[in-house]
């Protein structure tokens, strides 16, 4: 679950900050809200990565600041090998399905990982 700032919200799509950060990112909508643009929502953040990478510099970080997450880097807190998906903390908490090919059981919690992620990355409020 993250807490982030809801900025705008429609049928289609969900536009949030991060509070304390610059980061304005935009994701596919998975449910509704009652929360009003202005205040801040709990929600869940999931998507699909390309290939995951181990990199040896850098910090958590998702690219671009403003926008559709398309490089993200962080560090596994979680895993859930039956789905073949990781909680990854990279700015805001979310659960990140690997591609076919890959498997959740080579990393392990405390892993650092990068990828690009897949378009359609959603934000389900109250998930």
């Amino acid at each position: 679950m993250c807490c982030v700032r809801l900025e705008e919200a429609t049928a289609s799509k969900f536009v949030v900050s991060v509070p304390g950060t610059e980061y304005v990112l935009q994701f596919a909508a998975g449910g509704s809200t009652s929360v009003a643009p202005g205040k801040r929502v709990v929600g869940t953040i999931t998507g699909r990565a390309q290939k995951f990478h181990r990199p040896h510099a850098g910090g958590e970080f998702i690219e671009p600041v403003e926008g559709h997450p398309r490089i993200v880097q962080g560090r596994i807190r979680d895993m859930d090998t039956a789905t073949n998906r990781v909680l990854l903390q990279a700015v805001v908490p979310m659960w990140v399905t690997l591609q076919d090919g890959q498997s959740a059981r080579d990393f392990a919690p405390g892993d650092f990982v990068n990828f690009y992620m897949e378009s359609g990355v959603v934000f389900a409020p109250g998930a």
